[in-house]
């Protein structure tokens, strides 16, 4: 999470998502579709991040996008409409890393001064909550960090440079 915490509570209105993995992971189910359209409770796992994000206040959603970006926009745009968010496709043309896609997308998100979320493509979080720890604390970047259970053990906050 950065930006200023000054803003109105409770809103996020952006968010980036590193989509760009070869979802080497989950293979054989990725061998034809991407990580994050691999179904979990009968929808598709971005999905599911993307409606948290929403409920978390976010009204923009940028995906930093590589392999299999075509099938990603296909088969999201038509859910982000119904979601009422706006997703903005950022394309890599060839890997950046995992830091790569925020300068790749810095004039987007650097458009406003509002906080904005930078997240993995798997993760799902209470966003709500993250959000309001960052503005009660007055710093400008958070960081959430979890075991293997999903718990979060420490939140990191610091003044970013």
């Amino acid at each position: 999470m950065c930006g200023s915490p000054n803003t109105a509570a409770g809103s996020c209105a952006r968010a980036l998502i590193l989509v760009g993995g070869y979802s080497t992971r989950l293979r054989p189910l990725t061998l034809s579709t991407p990580e994050t359209l691999v179904e979990f409770a009968n929808k598709p796992i971005l999905l599911h991040q993307l409606k948290a994000l929403v409920d978390a206040g976010c009204r923009q959603v940028i995906l930093a996008v590589s392999y299999r970006a075509e099938q990603m926009e296909q088969e999201l745009k038509v859910e982000a409409d119904k979601l009422g968010v706006e997703l903005i496709f950022s394309h890599e043309t060839e890997p950046l890393g995992t830091a790569g896609p925020l300068a790749l997308a810095k004039p987007l998100l650097s458009a406003s001064s509002e906080p904005f979320f930078v997240l993995n493509s798997d993760v799902i979080c209470d966003f709500k909550q993250l959000m309001q720890f960052h503005r009660n604390h007055g710093k400008e970047g958070v960081w959430r960090c979890g075991d293997q259970s999903g718990r979060a053990f420490q939140i990191w906050r610091r003044a970013l440079r």
